[in-house]
């Protein structure tokens, strides 16, 4: 009688480590699907592991993908102004008496 049961306990502590196994794979492949998509990988881990792999893929469903791009800007170093259309002085500053050369920087825009 005790070795049925201790090997029905087996059978028991098998589908929890088969349950585990399967939750944790999917945690993972919703993780690897949010950073593909380039999305907050961390977010879904966090939200498939914590709460459920389900909330993940809620998550990884309803996210879009941000696209971003990058567009040159002119920096004046006096007064910290922007620009975006190229200058050889900033036009505030010059107004003052200044001149004061435009640095090229990009910003990233979305």
């Amino acid at each position: 009688m005790s070795l049925f049961y201790s090997a029905l306990l087996n059978f028991e502590e098998m589908d929890i480590l088969l349950a585990a196994l399967i939750y944790t794979i999917a945690t993972l492949i919703i993780t690897y699907l949010a950073w593909k998509k380039r999305i907050s990988w961390k977010k879904a881990f966090l939200l498939s592991l914590l709460l459920t792999p389900f909330a993940g893929a809620i998550y990884y469903s309803n996210t879009h993908i941000l696209y971003t791009y990058k567009e040159a800007r002119y920096k004046c170093q006096r007064c910290g102004f922007y620009f975006t259309t190229e200058n050889e002085y900033c036009p505030h500053c010059a107004k003052d008496g200044v001149k004061v050369p435009l640095i090229k920087t990009y910003a990233t825009m979305t």
